[in-house]
């Protein structure tokens, strides 16, 4: 059985006191979205955005609210990892060619000279990496994805000390964009998330991982967030799509670790951010509660706070605006929160917690710029007396809903005098080397202005360097997969070209070829030998060429062909199928040359090689590829269609929500459009429509498997989407009116909703909202309700359903833990182990161990055409029950 916890009551978010709630300034604009934020030495912070707009960092003033352009950074720094250094440098590795895809580059920002300096490549690019300061010194770069779009397996470390790089080979593993990684007290570093099972790395030598416990939640929590909150403790919350409102810790002082669940947000969310505040709470802001990677239809505006004495949550004051993906929160010097960015949202507001309406501030007079580990170290202060806490938390460097920076712990401290003296931490593996913020609070939890001191490390910055040589980075790599035919059959003159099908080719991971013994994908020898094999292979590239250089690994001639035109040829003046080279090569021959930008297009690009035979008794055949890229680092507007997305089963006249997202900034509105022959012809659906990332469509009154839908930029026709896969619409008789797993408006309050609960008319706008299956204590609930204490009777549940059709017959089937009792506009159409009576206080009247499922069918004359309710209740079996399980799937047929 799993750990049972017991939530305590909230404060009303609808509270104006800011003692109570806190207070948020207005919402103001920036120049740019602030997707990543970091808070530097200075006090000042530090932000640059994202697309096109990633190399145009600012500086912030929180002083002065003073903005001011920063030096670029020389190439696109969106999407990638970063940390700050011992020295209070800002690391910063990868970045931003397109969509799952990144460079290999890597650079320091100075934030006391305002200067970048670029460091050498990395073994290969990064999209979405984490940057994590490690006890030593040395920078941790893990996970991404490289320029070809495949993930970076291996970890690498950057050697402080000698200013090179070194691969952990022997820590070979795929992981998820921007893991959360966390230094341990023992010194390793922890993946907490957000696959599971959690991941230990020791990064000694070539590096080694091992496993860790396995969260309770048995689903990814893609896009939660995660918080280091004391020493050694970490929180993760939320996450996955739909998103969660589950909530885990874990004790890395345990004698054996494991992650234990406590009580749940009180909504569901993902693309929120978790930060430290100086007392030790966790603020959790923003995110969306709806489907998706992104969904302002479902903004999270509550703002919440954990306690982690009490392990229970508290309403804020809630939000001027969505924050969802791409939005980022730091903690500030003075103790207010900055809030800012979301997906092309240039916006930025400030929270002032309640700990700043709860009277007069302590004052640091002096304290040291720097400390050892250890040290025991004088802070003066006017109100050592009245000092009931001195905390300690690292400067914010937050991107996509990980902070990868924060970390708090508690010092202790007597008092002396006029002051404090106050004992460091111990040592590295507790609070890496750099910069932190050290906060007084008093006997109200009221902090003081925080006071940024360095510990370890040196404190004095190096010069800047002159950059190394930009090589470009790798649209295509080697051992890259290609398509492929080994036939011995002329593909035809067109074999070339972009529209070439060639999905009757075979594909495999290069070098391809036979007869060496060094091949990862081995071909067909024919007898006799071929004179001919075709490869062929695509890739995109967001911006234009300026310049490219290529590689082929070839034995024995070879010929490339760029979106059709020959851009290298070695050993082949006859390109027939069936002529030979013009002469052998050595094995494994490395051949280059470079290509005119002209070559290339924005947008998909196609490779086409052949590969020759010197002649009929040739033994062995070979061949690879590399090709590098320098681009104008323009970014390439994007739309994505998410939903439907293929697969669907679709009915006349139901309402679909078309859901899309948009990467760049540049599109305004959009198109939509259905064809119903998988693309053959299309229809307008909308035009003009809002670029706001969904849209409402009535699907047609007709039939097909073959429906596809597009959306187009309306400006610019060549920037579109469509449907991955077709769906299907259509009119049969039964239908699935509601699936498992959907939406349902909840009330877990224990306070009885009155007579008209269930019906139509009923106003349910203060009931929240989340996605089955719905409940608590099983560990499989995707939206935890909150349990009262005592244990609440009865828990309500209500989901609108339109019908645009009589309905003959329904079939119900419901899952619940214990009772459970069904309306459909006010009529009682099921109920279960409810003989105790439907009173809000009444316990159900039978126990079940765990949930199950019950099945009904029952005639359609309830429902009506247009909007109808579904209602359902849920009864514990008596007061000491320690789950509760609710979801459901609803069939309808029509007349």
């Amino acid at each position: 059985m799993l750990s049972v916890w017991v939530s305590v009551a909230v404060a009303q978010a609808q509270s104006t006191d800011p003692a109570v709630v806190g207070q948020w300034t207005p919402v103001k604009k920036w120049p740019y979205s602030a997707v990543h934020t970091h808070v530097l030495p200075t006090g000042k912070v530090m932000f640059f955005s994202e697309f096109a707009d990633g190399d145009n960092p600012y500086l912030w003033d929180p002083a002065t609210d003073a903005l001011t352009a920063l030096p670029k950074a020389g190439f696109n720094i969106f999407c990638s990892g970063h940390a700050f250094m011992a020295d209070g440098r800002l690391f910063v590795a990868g970045g931003h060619i397109m969509d799952d895809s990144g460079l290999p580059y890597a650079s320091i920002f100075d934030p006391f000279k305002l200067t970048w300096t670029r460091l050498p490549n990395m073994n290969a690019g990064r999209w979405y990496p984490t940057v994590t300061t490690l006890p030593n010194g040395d920078m941790l770069v893990i996970g991404g994805a490289k320029e070809d779009r495949t993930k970076n397996l291996i970890p690498q470390v950057w050697q402080t000390s000698k200013g090179s790089w070194r691969t952990l080979t022997g820590a070979s593993l795929e992981l998820m964009y921007y893991p959360w990684m966390f230094v341990m007290p023992s010194g390793k570093t922890l993946m907490a998330g957000y696959w599971r099972p959690a991941r230990y790395l020791d990064t000694d030598g070539v590096g080694a991982w091992t496993t860790g416990p396995r969260t309770t939640y048995t689903a990814s929590r893609n896009y939660g967030s995660a918080v280091m909150y004391d020493e050694g403790k970490v929180l993760i919350t939320g996450g996955d799509n739909p998103p969660t409102n589950n909530v885990e810790v874990l004790d890395l002082n345990a004698t054996k670790p494991a992650w234990r669940p406590i009580a749940p947000m009180r909504y569901v969310r993902r693309q929120h951010n978790s930060t430290m505040l100086p007392d030790g709470t966790v603020l959790v802001t923003g995110g969306h509660g709806g489907p998706g990677t992104d969904n302002p239809n479902y903004p999270r505006l509550e703002t919440e706070l954990w306690d982690p004495v009490t392990e229970t949550w508290s309403l804020l004051a809630p939000l001027g605006t969505y924050r969802g993906y791409h939005s980022t929160t730091v903690l500030l010097p003075d103790g207010r929160l900055l809030s800012a960015g979301s997906r092309n949202v240039k916006t930025m507001q400030v929270y002032s917690p309640p700990y700043l309406f709860k009277g007069p501030r302590p004052t640091i007079a002096s304290a040291p710029a720097a400390i050892s580990y250890g040290e025991t170290f004088r802070v003066n202060t006017p109100d050592a007396a009245n000092i009931t806490m001195a905390s300690w938390v690292r400067l914010g460097s937050v991107t996509h809903a990980f902070d990868e920076n924060q970390r708090f712990m508690k010092l202790r401290f007597t008092a002396s005098g006029g002051g404090l003296n106050i004992v460091a931490p111990a040592n590295a593996n507790v609070a890496p080397p750099g910069h932190y913020m050290l906060f007084l609070l008093n006997g109200r939890k009221v902090p003081s202005v925080a006071k940024i001191i360095r510990i370890g490390g040196d404190g004095t910055t190096p010069p800047p360097t002159d950059p190394p040589p930009n090589t470009g980075f790798t649209a295509v790599a080697f051992g890259a997969e290609w398509k492929y035919d080994d036939r011995n059959v002329d593909p035809g003159p067109t074999w070339k070209a972009a529209t070439f099908n060639d999905s009757a080719w075979k594909k495999g991971l290069a070098q391809l070829g036979y007869g060496e013994a060094d091949e990862r994908t081995v071909l067909t020898k024919t007898t006799p030998a071929q004179p001919t094999v075709y490869f062929r292979k695509k890739f995109t590239l967001h911006g234009m060429v300026e310049q490219a250089t290529l590689k082929v690994i070839h034995d024995d001639g070879v010929a490339v062909f760029l979106n059709g035109t020959q851009v290298f040829n070695s050993l082949i003046p006859n390109p027939a199928h069936a002529a030979y080279a013009q002469g052998a090569s050595p094995d494994n021959h490395l051949s280059q040359t470079t290509i005119p930008g002209m070559r290339f297009e924005m947008g998909e690009n196609t490779l086409a090689v052949m590969v020759k035979q010197a002649n009929a008794t040739s033994s062995d055949l070979s061949f690879d590829l590399e090709l590098k890229v320098t681009t104008d680092g323009m970014q390439h507007d994007a739309l994505f269609l998410e939903s439907p997305n293929g697969g669907e089963t679709l009915r006349p006249g139901q309402l679909q929500t078309v859901q899309w997202m948009t990467h760049g900034a540049g599109v305004d509105t959009v198109d939509v459009q259905f064809s119903q022959d998988n693309g053959a012809s299309w229809s307008a659906v909308a035009a003009g429509v809002p670029n706001i990332g969904f849209y409402d469509w009535k699907v047609p009154r007709m039939e097909t498997a073959q429906g596809v839908l597009r959306i187009k930029d309306a400006a610019r026709p060549d920037i579109e989407d469509k449907t991955d896969l077709p769906f299907t619409i259509t009119a049969t008789p039964r239908f699935k009116a509601i699936a498992f797993g959907e939406y349902w408006k909840l009330d877990d309050r224990n306070v009885s909703p009155g007579a008209q609960w269930t019906s139509l008319g009923f106003n349910d706008s203060a009931w929240r909202q989340g996605p089955a299956r719905l409940g608590y204590g099983d560990g499989d609930e995707h939206t935890v309700l909150t349990k009262t204490n005592p244990v609440q009777p009865s828990v309500y549940f209500r989901k609108k359903l339109t019908l645009d059709e009589a309905i003959r017959t329904a079939h119900l089937q419901v899952l619940h833990d214990d009772g459970v009792a069904v309306w459909v506009n006010g009529r009682l159409v099921f109920s279960r182990y409810m003989d105790n009576g439907m009173e809000h206080g009444a316990f159900a009247s039978g126990v079940v161990k765990d949930a199950v499922s019950s099945t009904l069918s029952f005639d359609g004359s309830v429902f009506v055409e247009g909007e109808n309710i579904i209602a359902v209740m849920v009864k514990q079996a008596n007061a000491e029950s320690s789950d509760v399980a609710f979801d459901l799937e609803l069939d309808l047929e029509a007349r």
